[in-house]
């Protein structure tokens, strides 16, 4: 009976046996963590396609009611419109994500920004559309310029499309030049074959005081990165080209995404693919795809340029 006792006395673990089983733990812990961040990103991903989407059915659903899409910056649906919002009645002048607002339901946001500001990219709001999950620069409440204050967008627009066979225009900022961009007309190498939007980092740099590197209401291109307030652009190998200079808008000439790098040492006169699998872009025809940053440089140029003529590369 003793001997029996002793046999089923309950016996603690040994240092040994607690460290395999720490050992043990800490093993499935670094094999989930990788697990959860791939879920987590396909999550962004996914988003990010959405709000992509729904800006590509935008655009389309702006061209059936006024027959043309918005300058990158300039005066809409035709040159010195009035704004209706703010008074006193000014030309009205904002960006191609400012006159997006009305077509992805955000009509009071419309509205309530033409009355902050005539020129509609300050005093901006947060827009989840505009922002992508996988931007590791975007601020949480979507504000990048806390001096005036802005808002940002985590989508540049493609100015080879919006500013179509424009080249250096000073007044698109102050509504003197028409809108000049249709569906299909401009899209001559097809809807399907070229770029709308692009995702890029909100910020490029460790300031957030208004300056080249940040980008609002997405008062940026696709293929030249000029600032929001235009404090600085780019010129064709992508290098900043002086300050307070006018936007320079390269048709087809651009560099392809860096891929993934840290927000606080980027190039923001090129455009960053925030995920391992590379660069979301919304084209002409309201679809969404996921281009690796190995992409061809002429291949890259041939999809931002909407009529070169030039047939996409078996990299595309």
């Amino acid at each position: 009976m003793p001997m029996y006792r002793l046999f089923n006395r309950w016996r603690g673990f040994t240092l040994i046996e607690l460290l395999v089983v720490i050992a043990i733990i800490a093993i499935l812990i670094g094999l989930l963590v990788p697990a959860v961040q791939k879920v987590r990103e396909a999550a962004a991903v996914a988003q990010s396609r959405n709000n992509l989407k729904q800006m590509g059915i935008a655009i389309h659903h702006m061209n059936d009611v006024y027959g043309v899409l918005p300058l990158p910056v300039g005066s809409y649906p035709h040159a010195n419109s009035i704004d209706p919002y703010y008074q006193p009645a000014s030309n009205w002048v904002g960006t191609v994500h400012y006159f997006m607002l009305p077509f992805i339901e955000q009509d009071n946001v419309y509205k309530a920004q033409a009355s902050l500001h005539p020129d509609s990219w300050w005093c901006g709001y947060n827009i989840k559309t505009y922002i992508s999950p996988s931007d590791p620069s975007a601020p949480a409440n979507g504000e990048p310029d806390t001096s005036n204050p802005r808002f940002g967008t985590s989508y540049a627009a493609n100015e080879s499309v919006f500013a179509a066979g424009l080249t250096v225009v000073p007044g698109f900022r102050n509504g003197t030049t028409p809108p000049v961009t249709r569906i299909p007309a401009t899209f001559q190498d097809g809807t399907s074959n070229t770029i709308l939007f692009a995702e890029k980092y909100m910020l490029c740099g460790s300031t957030n005081t208004g300056n080249a590197s940040a980008f609002y209401w997405g008062e940026t291109c696709l293929n030249c990165g000029a600032g929001g307030n235009y404090a600085g652009t780019c010129d064709r190998q992508g290098a900043p080209n002086g300050v307070g200079s006018p936007p320079l808008f390269y048709n087809g000439l651009t560099l392809v995404p860096q891929a993934k790098p840290n927000w606080k040492v980027c190039n923001p006169c090129m455009l960053q693919a925030p995920t391992a699998g590379g660069i979301l872009v919304g084209l002409g025809d309201g679809s969404v795809r996921m281009v690796t940053t190995g992409i061809s440089q002429q291949t890259w140029a041939n999809a931002v340029n909407p009529a070169d003529g030039q047939v996409l590369g078996s990299d595309w």
